[in-house]
């Protein structure tokens, strides 16, 4: 079972995502409108299957050179020894894109981490899954060149910085960063109630349809 609850600039949930990984199944929940719609939680394709999908469109291939280092720092984090790992990913410009490089600066336990979407074991062990970048969008597909560790584990302290060149069109390359911090850390039991939709709440088909947990 995975939820996720997104507060906004709030102290309680605005809404949330409940994902059964048994079934397959999930709700997406808006506690302010007491509605609810289920949703069928997102496939992830094997390996094999980019391959031919990349075989019948080769266009579609986008080379991201990847290069992960440990730096060698060593920190505790919620009694659990943590690496400090380093990733970069780089796009070089081509004919529909300026190019990039957007750099992980992250902490690293050897933990279960934030999976929201039942992902199947094998995604941990892909540079595509498990690096991952936002330089290429579908229905383009990053074809990885890695070296280094895969950056496996739970990041409890992670800086994204994303630089994009000018884009082809004209448009200003744009500098952009994020910066995540898991603040608690629990592995205590849960209420198996936390993961049904709230009772008194009604079925909206429609709601929160542009939501990312709805991938189908």
């Amino acid at each position: 079972m995975r939820k996720k609850d997104s507060l906004g600039d709030q102290t309680t949930a605005l809404f949330s995502s409940i994902a059964n990984c048994d079934t397959k199944t999930g709700f997406l929940i808006d506690f302010q409108a007491r509605e609810y719609r289920t949703y069928r939680v997102m496939k992830f394709w094997q390996v094999t299957q980019l391959q031919d999908y990349l075989q019948r469109d080769p266009e579609r291939a986008i080379p991201i050179e990847s290069n992960t280092v440990d730096t060698g720092e060593r920190k505790t984090f919620f009694g659990h020894p943590a690496k400090h790992l380093v990733t970069t990913n780089r796009r070089a410009p081509d004919k529909s894109s300026g190019g990039g490089e957007e750099v992980l600066d992250g902490w690293y336990i050897d933990h279960e981490g934030q999976d929201t979407d039942c992902a199947p074991d094998y995604v941990h062990s892909e540079p595509y899954y498990a690096v991952g970048t936002t330089l290429v969008t579908y229905p383009d597909v990053a074809q990885f060149h890695h070296t280094g560790p895969l950056t496996t584990g739970l990041a409890v302290k992670l800086t994204y910085t994303s630089k994009l060149s000018p884009a082809k069109d004209g448009s200003p390359g744009r500098t952009m960063t994020d910066e995540r911090t898991v603040e608690e850390l629990s592995d205590s039991p849960l209420s198996p109630s936390l993961f049904d939709a709230p009772p008194g709440f009604h079925e909206n088909p429609q709601l929160l349809r542009g939501h990312s947990s709805s991938r189908q």
